[in-house]
């Protein structure tokens, strides 16, 4: 029986990676690779960019007396804002989880400056499969 890994694509880039990033988007028990991370961190940023420019074009396109639609709009624009980060969150815990750290890590979000440096040198480091506490695999027959 032949085991694979499931925490990252077979040839990572910015679509395969991007699928991955929204297949897990809730899902903090997994690994994820140092290059599907990245890429999929890429294409999920220009994706919720794209998104929210268009949903602030067509507010500007609306007369001031839709007050409604032009609110509905801007809700649209914080769920995709909030998705935006829980996606991001989300891949941060995995690629930690890939490096055999626990998502506690992600506190040092808390130290300004300091914090941030540190999870993007975190992020950047090779992964640890020797013992990992995190390893997940799927058995095909």
């Amino acid at each position: 029986m032949e085991k694979t890994n499931w925490n990252e694509t077979n040839k990572p880039g910015l679509i395969a990676s991007t699928k991955l990033f929204f297949q897990d988007l809730f899902v903090g028990a997994k690994r994820m690779g140092r290059a599907d991370f990245w890429w999929g961190y890429l294409g999920t940023t220009i994706f919720f960019a794209v998104l929210i420019a268009l949903l602030g074009w067509v507010v500007t396109l609306m007369p001031i007396s839709e007050v409604y639609w032009s609110a509905v709009i801007g809700v649209a624009m914080a769920m995709a804002f909030g998705y935006y980060f829980i996606a991001i969150y989300n891949a941060a815990i995995r690629r930690l989880h890939d490096l055999n750290l626990r998502a506690w890590w992600m506190l040092w979000l808390v130290v300004p400056g300091v914090g941030y440096i540190l999870l993007i040198i975190l992020m950047c480091l090779a992964q640890r499969g020797e013992n990992n506490r995190f390893e997940k695999t799927l058995a095909v027959e």
